[in-house]
């Protein structure tokens, strides 16, 4: 079963191509979120000639669908959306901040993602982890504060991981001390084969997203609806 999983939600753009549990292909590019629109189509297609297959070669295409930033969602499932109804394709979606917890599954602890959402604002979720990742917390946009209060209040050991977890680390080591847990940088990449196995497991449960009502999970309004309602 091969899916291609894509992520444009922060500035990395990541691309990856899975056939059940092994990684086909995977592309990397970070620093380059206002050109999504130029590359992402082209490197997809690059992906695919380097291990010579087509887009009617694979079985599915999952997508990342938020929170994240909202001109990166926008190109990201556009694009996903074109492929999958040109090529007649399923279309999966997939939480980003669940694509965030997805290598850690396994560890038996509570899995937090954060994602720097500007204005001084995260958008957030925690997972438990062992065997599945079960959502114990709705996806957030909030201060880091506010999560570190709830946090606390669940006792026992968090492993955090996302952007947002390296940029506040001083801030939750300093409420929660040794049961924060912090993952290697290297490993806090949103990254798409991930999209893509995450996708896989959708896909072999028999789910399928319709391609003309899936959207971006947004969490808030974005700037232009907000300078809109204020004028």
């Amino acid at each position: 079963m091969k899916i291609l999983g894509i992520d444009t939600s922060t500035e990395i753009c990541s691309i990856g191509l899975i056939e059940d549990k092994t990684i086909i292909i995977e592309y990397t590019i970070n620093s380059l979120q206002k050109k999504h629109s130029l590359f992402l189509v082209p490197t997809i297609k690059d992906i695919l000639e380097k291990v010579n297959l087509k887009l009617n070669d694979i079985n599915g295409i999952a997508i990342s669908l938020g929170p994240g930033s909202f001109t990166g969602l926008r190109i990201g499932l556009g694009v996903a959306k074109g492929l999958a109804y040109a090529n007649s394709l399923p279309l999966i979606g997939i939480p980003t901040l669940k694509a965030l917890a997805f290598p850690f599954k396994e560890i038996p602890h509570l899995i937090c993602t954060i994602l720097d959402a500007k204005k001084s604002e995260i958008y957030s979720a925690v997972f438990q982890g062992g065997n599945n990742l079960e959502k114990i917390s709705d996806f957030r946009c909030e201060n880091i504060n506010s999560l570190v209060k709830r946090l606390c209040n669940l006792k026992g050991k968090v492993i955090f991981t996302g952007e947002g977890a390296l940029r506040y680390r001083e801030i939750i080591t300093e409420a929660m001390g040794q049961d924060a847990l912090f993952i290697q940088s290297s490993l806090n990449l949103l990254l798409g084969s991930n999209i893509a196995f995450l996708g896989l497991e959708r896909f072999e449960r028999g789910e399928r997203d319709n391609i003309f009502s899936i959207s971006p999970i947004y969490l808030r309004k974005s700037e232009a609806e907000i300078i809109w309602e204020n004028k």
